[in-house]
């Protein structure tokens, strides 16, 4: 394989302000691959506006339509052979991209990268899948971080089973293998559900030491009498039954 690797990353903006410009020009900073934003604004008031620049794209949403449908969106309105998925309040470093797509060049099993946050712990995004217990922990306040998979000391990168969606780097083809994120999910966890599903399908997820990305740490409380907190409670429920019979563990020693 020759020459940058193409990456089309994905956006998903709603009432960002100042937070999304950030994220473009982080992207656009990139070193050492082609890069492409592709911006979809899920129902911003006012709409969200971008940079007159070639290698930016606007998709503009009369409603909000939830997270998975709408980075559906966006990694369906490129062509790169990889996919990265960034919050709006993420900012990539000159060479987190690059760092990211290193595992997925190296070993055709890889699927999906995330980074190491800045500042912050391997175990603050990526992890275990998380079980009840584990996120009525994070919601009372008793836990920051999930369960860590062992890893040799030093290495690059380690397989985990998931990676947080605020910073992920996709392989194309496997985003279509499984038919991307879960459009039935309109907030949480989205992101956790899809890479689980490429486990099962055989692909593997690693968490890369060197990527590096600046991103606020999950909060380890929420209000929970909201109407948003209730559904994201559902669809954290349903996403349980679903993967009731993880493989996941099994390959990664888990008891």
């Amino acid at each position: 394989m020759t020459g940058p690797p193409r990456i089309d990353v994905v956006i998903l903006t709603w009432n960002d302000g100042d937070l999304l410009a950030q994220a473009i020009d982080s992207a656009l900073a990139s070193e050492g691959v082609d890069v492409r934003v592709i911006v979809v604004d899920n129902g911003s008031d006012p709409a969200a506006t971008v940079p007159a620049e070639d290698r930016v794209r606007l998709i503009r949403n009369d409603a909000n339509r939830g997270v998975a449908p709408a980075r559906n969106q966006g990694a369906r309105a490129g062509q790169a052979e990889f996919v990265c998925l960034l919050d709006s309040d993420a900012r990539l470093l000159p060479g987190s991209l690059l760092a990211l797509v290193a595992p997925l060049r190296q070993d055709g099993r890889v699927a999906l990268a995330g980074p190491v946050f800045t500042g912050q712990a391997p175990e603050a995004s990526a992890g275990r899948a998380p079980t009840l217990a584990r996120k009525a922990g994070r919601l009372l306040g008793r836990y920051d971080t999930y369960a860590p998979i062992p890893h040799a000391p030093g290495a690059p990168w380690w397989p985990v089973d998931f990676t947080i969606g605020a910073c992920q780097l996709i392989r194309r083809c496997a985003f279509q293998a499984v038919g991307g994120l879960d459009d039935s999910i309109f907030y949480g966890p989205e992101d956790v559900d899809f890479c689980l599903r490429l486990m099962d399908g055989g692909w593997a997820v690693v968490q890369v030491a060197g990527a590096g990305c600046h991103h606020p740490p999950r909060r380890t409380s929420r209000r929970i009498v909201t109407k948003r907190a209730w559904k994201h409670g559902w669809q954290v429920v349903r996403h349980l039954w679903r993967h009731r019979n993880p493989v996941v563990g099994v390959r990664h020693g888990a008891s």
